[in-house]
Order: structure tokens, then sequence, then C-alpha cells
């Protein structure tokens, strides 16, 4: 951006001092008005959700399941959704990017996810899906699997959207990510129900 000089007074004799005044606050009024403007595009909004879930499955088994093995699971439970997860960067720690590739046809065609904290102690997961639409410039989502009295396990999923500008979130922006991750919860349950000894 031009730097902006103020007109000198004391060395300009072509402007009344009042005139030169008001003209200094017309120059910056507009410098601040070109800069916001230009600066505008950059402003971020920022929508969280949560969701919550409970399992008779233990916190450990589904952890093990959806998190630490899914790219070996997930496309096994769910063949006519996912054609593979690919680990395409690092070794499944901090930093790693998975791909999820869908079933040819489908809307969504792959997506990226890059892990940014993984807890097998508390069974903590978080994770940002990257790369989005003109829409989105990120989604950050906190998975956090907690143990019940029962035996099972309270399950909690913070999603964090990041949009690009100042845009209006609908209902249904979020709604398909939504019924997604519940999908791959909801098979994964129902799998490891079936194989008690599976991820024990």
């Amino acid at each position: 951006m031009r730097t902006f000089h103020p007109i000198n007074v004391s060395r300009s004799r072509l402007f009344h001092p009042k005139l030169t005044n008001l003209l200094n606050s017309t120059l910056f009024d507009c410098i601040v008005r070109v800069s916001l403007e230009s600066n505008l595009k950059d402003i971020m909004g920022v929508f969280t959700f949560i969701n919550e879930y409970t399992s008779p499955i233990p916190a450990a088994r589904l952890f093990k399941a959806l998190v630490l093995d899914s790219h070996n699971l997930i496309p096994k439970l769910m063949p006519q959704a996912i054609k593979s997860i690919d680990i395409i960067q690092g070794d499944g720690g901090v930093g790693t990017i998975k791909q999820i590739n869908c079933i040819e046809g489908s809307q969504l065609g792959s997506m990226k996810n890059r892990v940014d904290e993984i807890n097998e102690e508390t069974c903590t997961y978080k994770y940002t899906m990257i790369y989005l639409n003109e829409k989105f410039e990120s989604i950050a989502y906190e998975i956090k699997f907690e143990p019940t009295l029962e035996g099972g396990s309270k399950n909690k999923m913070t999603s964090t959207y990041y949009t690009k500008g100042i845009v209006e979130l609908k209902e249904e922006d979020v709604k398909e990510g939504k019924e997604r991750a519940l999908g791959m919860y909801k098979v994964a349950e129902a799998y490891l129900l079936q194989n008690p000894d599976t991820y024990a």
C-alpha cells in the first residue's frame, strides 16, 4: 500500500490551514475505506456445533476402530460410499494427512484430513478437513470418547467451520457432514457389537 504523507502546513502556502486539515482528513478516510474493502475478503467466519452420542461399546474400542484403524476398517464397512482411505503424508501421528476417496459418481470425490492431535490414553482425536470448496476455509473436528459407568461410552464431537469471508451458514451446509460422521459411527458400532473380540 502506498504510504500517505500528510500535507506539511508550514511548507505549503498553497492551502489555508483549515483546508489542509480537511484534505488530510479526507485522504485518511479514503485510505481507511480502501484498506477495509481490500481486506474484507480475508475476514473469516467461525461456526461451532456440538453433537453427543452414547454407545454400549467401550471408549477404547471405539477409539481404536474409528481413529487408529479407520483407514483400514471404514472402507471395508462402507464400500458403497468409500473406496479407500490413504495416508498420503506422515505415519499416522500429528501432521499426518489422510485422503478419503469416495466411490465414483459421488459428489464429494475425495477429502483430505490433517491429524492435529491424537491421544490414545485420553481417547481424544483432533483433525482438520482441508482443501475445501469456495465456501469453507477448513473444518476442525475434536472427538472425545469417554467411558460410562455402564461399561459403554459417551462420545462428543465438536465441529468448527471456518468460512471464507462473511457468509451465512445454513443447516444443509453442515447436515451432510453430520450425517456422514454419524453413519460411520453407527456402522462401526454395529460391527463391534457383532465382533466382541475385535479391537478389545
